[in-house]
């Protein structure tokens, strides 16, 4: 018969069995090396960073740990010295990357896993990639395959040999040129007057918010056809003492046929550098809002999407020296850092230079811009502005617009700035009308892409078909497809659409 015992006595028993056994030794894994499958030439050195750049490392949107740590292996599998390096520079533009995990997934490449350097090409054609799938030089000559390592050079440069050169500015410590920024807001709040400031300072070399010319004046284009050039554009720019001679507002790109097609960032960037050599000024290109420019194919949604996007951007405004800005609308979220409040990807803000966010303190009456990151200038500084009636007199009838006017400079944080703004939360049909508004507020879209669309934002179909109904919004059916069309804003509804409110 067995004998009961108190817990405590029993909890003894153990740790005196426990200690007399032997120390436990820690067994480390040795990093495992394989020999180059694959030349590590400069050729395919830029080949392997340019397949990744088609990879997204947070697959999924939400993050797939198996697919990123392939990824990793993938890259180990080539057995290149500078592999490591490659494969940490495309882990940490992920939003997920934790650079101890990195290590960890990275010395931990095993050959006996099956998982080779090809997986790379079948990672990146599940993003639409449809080039090759090898390497330009993948070690095959004559039937043979080399096993060794071609020998290259490593190619370096001394620091006393390259040329310092200081950052110009548009804004001083605020507006680089020759680089690109964010400016995000809810409508209404006057982030698009903001841009034609500046616009009104590149040309003019006044109207700086800190009161100091700007003297390397030069030319501005504008991508903005969210807003009407003649009733808009032109009289925001007049009002705040642009040289309308030098600005060029973007109606279109002509195709062969001499037709004006929609001008779209995955496809015309090319064009824009253009025009910006033929003027051989641009101090300033903005694009109002970049989601108006974009074609189906591009996710606003998916990191490596909009980096794809901004890449060539990028190198258009360092080739140029022109300050690209990027205006963007905010998302609907309450919680969360400044960083996650700007719609889509937070790629659009870490691939910029600069980011600020407009946004106004109720109780103090006042607007702000005020800096979410400045990689290169004063990250603490912002300004308070308002928004000031101009009447023009015109033979048709007087001209009625409105500039900024800046005010003091402030080192008030945005974080502070969201807090004064946070109010009784919307209801989510609140929500899912203020949505269904903005997007049909130009013209009729499919009820699939609606939805797709609702699903991305986290509004429910719920909430969605309910905000339809309120809003009396029509059904009607073209081909094969189901399209909803929004014939006019709902007396329930307070929503103010677009920034001509300012």
């Amino acid at each position: 018969m067995s004998k009961l015992i108190h817990i405590e006595e029993f909890e003894n028993v153990l740790q005196k069995a426990f200690a007399q056994l032997p120390p436990l030794e820690k067994k480390v894994k040795a990093t495992t090396f394989v020999q180059p499958v694959i030349p590590e030439t400069l050729e395919n050195i830029s080949y392997l960073k340019g397949i990744l750049s088609h990879i997204d490392p947070d697959p999924n949107e939400h993050g797939n740990r198996v697919d990123w740590r392939n990824q990793v292996w993938a890259i180990a599998a080539l057995g290149w010295a500078c592999g490591r390096d490659i494969a940490l520079e495309h882990s940490e533009k992920g939003d997920l990357f934790d650079e101890i995990d990195f290590d960890g997934v990275w010395n931990s490449y095993d050959p006996s896993k099956g998982i080779t350097y090809r997986s790379l090409f079948h990672f990146a054609q599940q993003y639409g990639y449809q080039g090759a799938k090898d390497f330009p030089d993948n070690g095959q000559a004559n039937g043979k395959s080399k096993s060794t390592k071609q020998n290259i050079g490593l190619i370096t440069i001394s620091a006393d040999q390259v040329k310092a050169e200081p950052i110009e500015w548009l804004v001083q410590d605020i507006f680089p040129l020759g680089m690109l920024g964010v400016i995000g807001g809810n409508p209404g709040l006057g982030k698009s007057q903001i841009a034609i400031n500046l616009a009104a300072l590149a040309t003019s070399g006044k109207g700086s918010p800190d009161n100091k010319p700007f003297r390397d004046v030069g030319s501005v284009i504008i991508l903005a056809n969210e807003d009407d050039a003649a009733r808009t554009i032109r009289p925001r720019l007049e009002a705040a003492g642009a040289v309308l001679s030098k600005v060029h507002i973007v109606q279109g790109v002509s195709n062969a046929k001499k037709e004006i097609d929609y001008f779209q960032l995955d496809t015309d960037v090319e064009t824009l550098k253009q025009k910006a050599h033929e003027l051989g000024d641009v101090r300033l290109i903005i694009i109002d809002p970049p989601n108006a420019y974009i074609g189906g194919k591009t996710d606003t949604y998916k990191d490596s999407d909009v980096r794809r996007l901004l890449a060539p951007l990028q190198e258009l405004a360092n080739e140029t020296g022109a300050f690209i800005l990027l205006v963007v609308h905010l998302n609907k979220r309450t919680e969360g850092g400044a960083h996650q409040r700007f719609n889509g990807t937070t790629a659009w803000i870490a691939v910029a230079r600069v980011a600020y966010l407009v946004g106004e303190d109720e109780a103090l009456q006042t607007r702000f811009m005020l800096p979410v990151k400045n990689n290169i200038g004063d990250d603490k500084r912002g300004y308070g502005y308002e928004i000031i009636e101009k009447i023009f007199p015109n033979p048709a009838g007087d001209i009625k617009t409105s500039k900024i006017f800046w005010l003091e400079a402030t080192e008030r944080s945005v974080s502070e700035l969201l807090v004064s703004k946070k109010k009784a939360k919307p209801s989510a049909v609140d929500e899912a009308k203020e949505f269904l508004e903005e997007e049909l507020s130009k013209k009729s879209k499919p009820v699939l892409e609606i939805q797709d669309l609702a699903k991305k934002a986290g509004i429910s179909k719920a909430s969605l078909q309910r905000a339809k109904e309120e809003l009396e919004i029509k059904s009607q059916k073209t081909g094969d497809s189901w399209y909803w069309s929004l014939n006019k804003i709902s007396p329930k509804s307070t929503h103010l659409k677009g920034e001509n409110h300012v």
